[in-house]
């Protein structure tokens, strides 16, 4: 990532003169984060035939958009919101597969601290915000799906490098560490997903670190 910005911040900050104040700004794009979600994977393993367990690190999907304003010329505030998913299919302990989706949507407020040269800004922050997650179980052998809601509060430090390729337009590049402190997975009806033969319940407690690609438009 710090390679990839730096030749990014070499190839543009010269053809751009000036510093560019910090103005109002939307954003999105996507990522890939690398996420740890204990809970799930230790449920997913005890579901699942011995030879097929899965990691405790999976990799993620995440979408994301928001607008950014301006505090003075060192701060900024940020308002996100991103999308993230993962899906896993595994054979089960007994016959048939489990086809296991959880995702995460995911507001956040987050303070920045605002680096500014020729062509280019360094922005980096720090927030949370109160998540929604939900989780479906699919069991092939009895044709059955399960749905699941969760919440909980979320956090999150970043590092953004934004490059410019116009007078409004800039590149997006960031990386970006979190923890989800999510509530049990519960039905509708309030029943909670439990370990097989257990009575200990299943977050979607997660950590995600990952890498960030999309675009900024200037006001």
């Amino acid at each position: 990532m710090i390679f990839l910005f730096g030749t990014m911040l070499y190839a543009q900050s010269a053809s751009v003169a000036v510093v560019r104040k910090n103005t109002v700004a939307v954003f999105g794009g996507m990522g890939v984060q690398m996420v740890s979600a204990s809970d799930v994977v230790e449920y997913i393993n005890s579901v699942s035939t011995f030879a097929q367990r899965v990691d405790d690190f999976g990799v993620a999907v995440d979408f994301f958009g928001g607008i950014e304003f301006p505090i003075d010329d060192e701060w900024g505030l940020k308002l996100e919101h991103s999308y993230l998913f993962k899906s896993y299919t595994v054979p089960g302990n007994l016959s048939g597969t489990y086809e296991i989706f959880y995702a995460n949507q995911s507001p956040s407020v987050i303070i920045q601290r605002i680096i500014s040269g020729k062509g280019y800004f360094v922005k980096i922050g720090a927030g949370g915000g109160y998540h929604f997650g939900t989780m479906t179980q699919k069991v092939s052998t009895f044709g059955t799906t399960t749905g699941y809601s969760s919440n909980g509060v979320g956090l999150k430090t970043e590092i953004v490098g934004q490059t410019a390729f116009g007078d409004n337009t800039y590149g997006y590049i960031g990386g970006s560490l979190g923890w989800e402190f999510m509530s049990d997975l519960k039905e509708n009806n309030g029943k909670r997903l439990t370990m097989p033969n257990s009575a200990k319940t299943v977050t979607l407690n997660y950590f995600h670190a990952g890498i960030r690609f999309g675009m900024n438009y200037y006001f």
